[in-house]
């Protein structure tokens, strides 16, 4: 429905002018105006004007807008030719949805294939610094893990299961059209605090107007290759149809560890100690400094707090300035945000930006033009290593400092030897550059025939100092300038792509035939370096390479990777209710070898709008929207090594003075494409006049010619060779989703949603399994996944583990694994709830994730009453220790012996070391005001809003370590519960 008022008023020029609001007399910017049956139309500007010269005196003008019914109003000029017009948001409003799906966009309620998409509206209200945190818990199908909360840090990004059992199981990310890598940014040396920093840390999440992922065949076969995971569409903000506007926004919070675990105390742990010496019956030894005088018995350090404890300031701000006319727009954004560390001292992550974009041309326009280019810049200033592992320290180690703030390494004249500090001068300080450059140009041959190709361009540079200075190491060993370390990384990424398109449109039938044809060139090279220079005469100088004068060449390598393509989709639709989508893609990569570097790969896509039908109307008037779609079709993989088909030489041991060659690989001409089949089902339902909407999917994907190595006889001189054996992984499961208008008022509105993903991965087939080196990992018919280890208890007589020997052999080995768990997510999903009274408005997101995880005794370096000198505290968890013959417990007695440290080892390969680590988190919570706008007006403002937000505020879970999201690394920072407070202005 349209309400609209007409306005008498004579006209100098054949024009007809007027104003477009929402319902709720909000101005409505970008509404499309147009003359119907002519090329003659215009947009709303930024307060819903528009002003558009007719060339008649009469006519049709048709108003539209996504999301909004449109309508055709008829025109005379002199009589009705200015309006003001109240337009109705459609009843199916998500059905008219655009979604992205990369080459082409699609109607929500057209689309064949599965695809999920978060907003910018979403994604600013979260205090993220990573795009990928943004997703997590709201996407059905998509496991997002973090890996560390270390600034700049890594992520697990899996779409529906892992497909390939070696590797290659990244989506493939696009950024505004240019292939984004996956890989991880950082060299060697920073490997081990980022977990693999994520390329995507590089991008503002501010700076994002879009995210869709696509995940069946349907959605991903035109990525051939590539989008054999999945693929990760990213659309950066473009200019809004109006006038000027200038968006201006700045917030300041910070970080913290969400959750400390339970250490002992100095009473609990002395006490520990002295009943292991008990246990073992012995007594303190003179280099049992902890517990015999030499350390003070009543000193108490929280570790924890020291090394782990600090609030990280964040800091980000953002401005961007933009403005359209009719046939152009354009946007300048820029960006800066600086991340702090939990870690004592001045270490953090710094990133800045700039946007820009341009766009010529109007949809009524021949030719289209639109241009974008980014540059992104990060610094980086952190540590070695990850100084969580050292929480465990002794609880009455002696002070870290001296009384001259110096690291302290004595105490009773005695040599300390190792001091958690010092790690703190074991730094890595990393820059990286980044530009992405787009070009898309397109030209309307003829009504329903246009031209279209992009060209993109990639471009990361990298270089990382890490330094292992002097002043960092123990006196009592003795360093020497050799041992002062710098190692020199730089790592480089240049790609490029170009793609021309053809597109046809047109009616055929009572249908719409849709079609298009493209090709795609893609080039991208690599070099990595790693350089370890050492001898410095002293630290100040280990910045500078030409002052080491002992150097070795850690890593070296350069590769170029080509790809082509040809690609083409057919889509036909009848009555607006019958979908047909044709995918196919034949594609060449330099990864394989001669006459096996192409592959072809299709899809089909069909879906079934029922709603439409004369019986659901009458008999089912309460759905106001129902489709029935399916899938099916391949996908290839090349995400692996450059050059992995070549023979690969190493140098070996010299021979009488001479020097030689080893094989390293051998040489595999057949080594081909890994082969995924994805197939899908899928019900989407609209009740109530889409008050309710819900969709339930079904997938079922096989991946087969899995690329692993295959173990070769010792004669033929190399240990293996890289070849497609018949391997086949299957990934099923059930993805339910949807959305509620529970509540719709002038003043208030609640829309809840939610969504639930049961996955299940299996090993089908693995010829070979029990002779490879994979014969401990893999089981056939269960997931891959899974964790073997041995059946393992603490014996009531004598408190050490003992495992069940299933050979019989009276040794422990690997027969003995005849248990296993599933070491992933069972189920996962998140609860989403938006309210809005007047002006003020609250977001949460409540995830949940179960599933089996390792469990407190795995990560439990020591025996409990072992010393070791430095991380040999534990958590108040083995309170339930063994303490008498006959006692039923998991945890070992305390024992100060060799052997019982030992022993602790068969613990952690045990029954003992897998825990349920299920979790329900609230992810996020979100609460905003926006000022009333005849207040904020008054200062020359058109909007003005503030907002508080919390990023992993709680956790609810039995696991007692730091985090159970990522729960594989004991020793490694957990992702940090984050506050924020923002202001965002528009003028």
């Amino acid at each position: 429905m349209l309400c609209l008022i007409f306005t008498l008023q004579s006209q100098n020029q054949d024009t007809i002018t007027g104003t477009i609001y929402t319902q709720d007399r909000k101005p409505l910017a970008g509404v499309t105006v147009k003359i119907l049956d002519t090329d003659l139309g215009t947009i709303t500007d930024e307060n819903g004007k528009f002003s558009l010269v007719t060339g008649q005196k009469k006519g049709t003008v048709v108003f539209s807008f996504t999301g909004y019914e449109p309508q055709p109003l008829y025109f005379i000029l002199g009589k009705t030719d200015k309006f003001t017009v109240f337009m109705r948001q459609y009843q199916g409003q998500l059905q008219e949805v655009n979604i992205n799906a990369g080459y082409y966009t699609v109607k929500e309620r057209e689309r064949t294939g599965s695809i999920s998409r978060v907003t910018a509206e979403t994604i600013e209200k979260q205090p993220v610094s990573n795009p990928l945190q943004a997703l997590q818990g709201r996407m059905p199908g998509v496991e997002i893990v973090q890996q560390t909360g270390v600034p700049g840090g890594g992520f697990k990004v899996q779409i529906r299961g892992q497909n390939s059992i070696s590797k290659g199981n990244d989506p493939f990310y696009i950024i505004d059209g240019v292939p984004y890598p996956s890989v991880r940014l950082n060299t060697a040396n920073s490997e081990g605090i980022t977990q693999n920093s994520s390329p995507l840390s590089l991008i503002n999440p501010n700076e994002i107007e879009s995210i869709e992922i696509l995940k069946d065949a349907d959605a991903t076969a035109i990525y051939g290759s590539r989008g054999a995971n999945g693929v990760v569409l990213v659309t950066t903000k473009r200019a809004k149809k109006g006038s000027s506007v200038i968006n201006a926004s700045i917030s300041q919070g910070i970080s913290e560890v969400g959750h400390f675990v339970d250490l002992m105390n100095t009473q609990q742990y002395i006490a520990m100690r002295m009943e292991a010496f008990k246990n073992d019956g012995l007594s303190p030894a003179a280099t049992d400094y902890d517990v015999n005088g030499t350390w003070d018995r009543s000193k108490y350090t929280d570790w924890q707090q020291m090394l782990i404890g600090d609030n990280a300031n964040i800091t980000n701000t953002s401005l961007n300035i933009s403005g359209a006319g009719n046939n152009s727009s354009y946007l300048v954004s820029g960006n800066y945000s600086r991340e702090g560390a939990v870690f004592p001292g001045d270490f953090g992550f710094k990133r800045a930006g700039l946007n820009t974009a341009l766009n010529f041309g109007s949809p009524m326009s021949r030719f289209n033009a639109s241009l974008s280019l980014a540059y992104h810049y990060t610094a980086s200033n952190l540590l070695a290593l990850d100084p969580t592992a050292n929480i465990s320290m002794v609880p009455n180690a002696p002070d870290a400092y001296d009384q001259y703030g110096k690291l302290n390494w004595t105490y009773n004249n005695l040599p300390l030897i190792y001091n958690p500090m010092a790690q703190l001068l074991n730094t890595i300080d990393a820059n990286t550059d980044n530009v992405i450059a787009n070009a898309s140009l397109s030209y309307r041959i003829l009504k329903n025939l246009m031209i279209k190709t992009s060209i993109g361009f990639n471009s990361i540079k990298r270089d990382e100092l890490a330094k292992h200075p002097l002043a960092a190491q123990a006196p009592v060993y003795n360093p020497t300038s050799v041992n002062r370390e710098s190692q020199f990384g730089n790592n480089y990424n240049n790609s490029w792509i170009a793609e021309p398109q053809l597109s046809y449109d047109t009616k055929l039938g009572t249908g719409k035939l849709s079609a298009f044809v493209g090709m795609s060139f893609q080039q991208n090279k690599s070099e990595y370096r790693n350089i370890n220079a050492s001898n410095f005469s002293s630290d100040e100088l280990m910045d500078n390479m030409a002052s080491a004068s002992i150097f070795n060449v850690l890593q070296s390598e350069y590769s170029t990777y080509k790809y082509a393509a040809l690609f083409a989709r057919l889509n036909y639709s009848i009555s607006d209710r019958y979908y047909l989508n044709l995918t196919g893609r034949r594609d060449g990569s330099s990864r394989f070898g001669p006459g096996k570097q192409f592959a072809n790969f299709g899809a089909v896509g069909a879906a079934w709008v029922f709603s439409e039908e004369k019986l659901f109307k009458d008999a089912l008037p309460f759905i106001s929207f129902g489709k029935l779609r399916a899938s099916y079709g391949t996908t290839g993989n090349d995400q692996i090594s450059d050059y992995q088909y070549l023979q690969l030489y190493t140098s070996g041991n010299s021979y009488q003075g001479s020097p030689t060659l080893v094989t390293q690989r051998i040489a595999n001409a057949d080594y081909a494409w890994e082969t995924n089949r994805k197939a899908e089902v899928a019900l989407q339902l609209g009740l109530f006049k889409d008050k309710l909407n819900l969709q339930v999917a079904y997938f079922h994907n096989r991946s087969s010619n899995q690329l692993l190595a295959s173990t070769l006889p010792p004669s033929v001189g190399a240990l293996s060779i890289q070849a497609n054996l018949p391997a086949t992984v299957q990934n099923t499961g059930w993805e339910f989703e949807g959305t509620v208008k529970i509540l719709e008022r002038d003043n208030w509105s609640w829309t809840g949603g939610f969504n639930l993903t049961i996955p299940k991965n299996k090993l089908v087939s693995y010829p070979g399994l029990a002779n490879s080196a994979n014969s401990t990992r893999f089981l056939i018919g269960q997931p891959l996944l899974i964790r073997r280890y041995y059946d393992t208890k603490v014996d009531p007589q004598t408190g050490l583990y003992v495992f069940e020997d299933i050979d019989q052999n009276g040794s422990q080995n690997d027969a003995d694994l005849n248990l296993h768990k599933f070491m992933g997510p069972v189920l996962f999903g998140g609860l989403q709830n938006a309210l809005r009274y007047k002006n003020w408005n609250l977001d949460f997101l409540i995830s949940f994730t179960k599933q089996t995880g390792y469990s407190y005794l795995n990560g439990m370096s020591f025996q409990p009453g072992y010393f070791n000198g430095t991380t040999n505290n534990q958590l108040t968890a083995v309170h339930r220790r063994w303490q008498n013959p006959g006692d039923d417990t998991d945890v070992p007695k305390y024992s100060t012996t060799i052997d019982g440290f030992i022993n602790s080892f068969l613990g952690k390969d045990g029954s003992q070391s897998v825990a349920d680590n299920s979790y329900i988190r609230l992810k996020n919570v979100s609460l905003g005001y926006s000022l009333p706008k005849q207040w904020v007006s008054k200062l020359g403002i058109n909007a003005l809003s503030l907002s508080l937000q919390g990023q992993n505020v709680f956790t609810l879970t039995r696991y007692i370590g730091l985090d159970p999201e990522n729960n594989e690394a004991l020793n490694r920072l957990p992702p940090l519960r984050t506050f924020s407070i923002g202001l965002k202005l528009t003028l």
